[in-house]
């Protein structure tokens, strides 16, 4: 027998094992799994017939063994692949090494983590000798050669730890056999007590049909599925699904797609393995190419790597294409459902924005509208950048035919900007909402003479709460005015209020920024000369009635566009209600 030492710090990498490397301790069963596949699939490559399986027992007093009929391994190799972290002889040959599921031989030794001992019993199909290897977490391991003979393969003996002896229970190995085993190729046993089943029956997901992988899906997330699209990939050797989740998702959610190497779970939790944009469906792939890190939990993010996940995202983008126009109705749920995230990457992917624009909706001065609506009878757009904007135009713009989008929710402003992108005949302007009322007919001369002196009397009224008139004629004639503003406008009331309000350092500043960066801007307050009401105010000879008019109709039209009113509008908008009570009711007749 010889004893020996590992060729590095054991101890230091059993804790990088159980606390940096591996996500949690049951891995165990995944390393020991991985090497026993990996060596039946050794022992194939020689030409060997045999009933490939590994056997994975349960004993009293939490011990367990794995047994696979695999090539086994001779002594050199024992010195090799077992005393030398990442000398795995599955590196000797590399034109196989897509063969194996492991690349990197450190993988028996997270039994460590689990296990105060690990023996090994061995019987190399090239050589006749039985072996059994005994290491240990301090660094040492003794190799001998036994009398009797065993059967060509590996059998690994284990006694669970006293903190870890769950992972050593009949229901927690079974749990995690199926976990990582249960596509495996080659019959996986579990055995207790003289009690045996196969834990691999299961066909892959990847490899059932729609109605198959929607039942599947199903059983496994408690969520019936909008669809399955098919994935695959020839240069990564991927085949897989991704089922469309039939509820919104956040972008900033944790990726949940299940990802098999050669059958093998290596991550039920991979979140990069399809493209960011594909938030909306969780991925089951199964990949033969990939290389795996070293934790076997992901996969090494090299050109292949990316230019697979580029392919699978075609998959996706295909798939969405054909479905517009085979299945709208579904299509239109899947926008409905993962509306707000599908703006967010639309606006981002120049691909999915073309896929996707035209079916997603948007509030317009015609109602709300989806913008292959829109582009159906309008080619000259015009789109606010604020919700306040669109408020102040949207029902008079109708009335003169015009399109006007409302940009101000989250992203609309640039999906609806991109659209020139689609067509090169389609017009998108922004709108500027105080050159709006410009547009409208203008008053012929006579009428021009008779509105002069009431539209000089609002712009002296008005100066202070800096907004100036004009009057135009437009349609529909119910509205008597219309107050149009913009940020400017805003900004420079609120650094004016401030200005009054502050100390005297922050006064200065704010009227720095007054002085040095704007015009004074001025919001337009548009009188309907289409209104009757508009008319009669103007025609009136009392110059207090035409004040309260003026100042009525002022805060009439702020109230109905939700403009804020500062003290000074409120006491306008009062007196001015008042006055006009007062006559009212001096002209009416009295009950005695």
């Amino acid at each position: 027998m010889k004893n020996m030492n590992f060729q590095v710090n054991l101890q230091g990498v059993i804790d990088l094992l159980s606390n940096h490397l591996y996500s949690e301790p049951g891995v165990f069963i995944r390393e020991l799994l991985q090497n026993g596949v990996d060596a039946v699939t050794a022992r194939k490559r020689l030409g060997h017939t045999f009933d490939e399986a590994v056997k994975v027992e349960i004993y009293s007093s939490h011990n367990i063994s794995f047994t696979d009929n695999g090539c086994g391994l001779t002594e050199d190799e024992i010195d090799q692949f077992l005393a030398r972290i990442g000398g795995s002889t599955k590196r000797d040959d590399q034109d196989s090494a897509d063969d194996f599921i492991g690349q990197f031989g450190v993988g028996l030794l997270s039994c460590f983590v689990v296990s105060e001992e690990i023996v090994l019993i061995t019987r190399s199909a090239l050589e006749d000798d039985a072996l059994e290897w005994r290491g240990k977490p301090d660094g040492t391991y003794s190799i001998k050669k036994l009398k009797r003979q065993v059967p060509i393969g590996t059998t690994v003996y284990l006694k669970a730890k006293p903190e870890f002896e769950e992972y050593f229970e009949y229901y927690r190995v079974s749990e995690l056999l199926e976990k990582y085993g249960q596509y495996l190729p080659t019959t996986i046993m579990l055995v207790e007590d003289k009690f045996e089943r196969t834990i691999n029956e299961s066909k892959p997901p990847w490899l059932l049909d729609k109605p198959e992988a929607m039942a599947y899906v199903e059983g496994i997330t408690y969520n019936k599925p909008l669809d399955i699209i098919p994935l695959t990939s020839l240069i990564g050797g991927v085949n897989g699904i991704a089922h469309i989740l039939p509820y919104a998702v956040s972008l900033q959610d944790e990726k949940k797609h299940r990802v098999y190497l050669k059958n093998m779970l290596l991550s039920d939790r991979m979140n990069n393995i399809l493209p960011p944009w594909a938030f909306f469906v969780n991925g089951i792939i199964n990949t033969n190419s990939l290389r795996p890190t070293a934790s076997r939990e992901a996969f090494q993010e090299n050109d292949l790597f990316f230019a697979v996940r580029d392919e699978l995202g075609e998959c996706i983008k295909r798939y969405l294409i054909e479905l517009a126009d085979r299945d709208p109705d579904l299509f239109r749920r899947i926008v409905l459902i993962h509306y707000a995230s599908i703006k967010t990457m639309a606006v981002e992917d120049d691909e999915l924005y073309a896929l996707f624009v035209r079916h997603l909706r948007f509030e317009t001065s015609y109602g709300e509208l989806t913008m292959a609506e829109i582009l159906r009878d309008h080619k000259e757009l015009l789109v606010t950048p604020t919700l306040d904007e669109y408020r102040q135009v949207a029902r008079v713009a109708r009335a003169q035919e015009l399109m006007v989008i409302n940009g101000g929710y989250v992203h609309d402003l640039d999906l609806v900007r991109k659209v020139t992108e689609l067509d090169e005949d389609i017009k998108v302007d922004i709108l500027n909402t105080l050159e709006f009322a410009n547009q409208f007919e203008e008053l012929d001369l006579e009428d021009k003479l008779t509105a002069q002196p009431f539209i000089d009397q609002s712009n002296a009224l008005l100066e202070d709460f800096q907004c100036r008139a004009l009057v135009r004629w437009f349609e529909p004639a119910d509205i008597p005015v219309l107050y149009n503003t913009n940020q400017d406008v805003n900004f420079f009331r609120l650094a004016e209020e401030s200005e009054q309000q502050a100390n005297a350092l922050f006064a200065d500043v704010v009227r720095v920024i007054k002085d040095d960066l704007y015009d004074v801007p001025y919001a337009k307050l548009c009188f309907n000369y289409n209104n009757p009401m508009v008319r009669k105010a103007m025609e009136a000879r009392d110059p207090h009635l035409r004040k309260a008019s003026i100042e009525l109709f002022y805060t009439q039209a702020l109230l109905l566009g939700n403009h804020p009113m500062g003290p000074a509008e409120l006491r306008m908008m009062n007196d001015s209600l008042l006055q006009f009570m007062n006559r009212g009711l001096d002209g009416a007749e009295v009950n005695r």
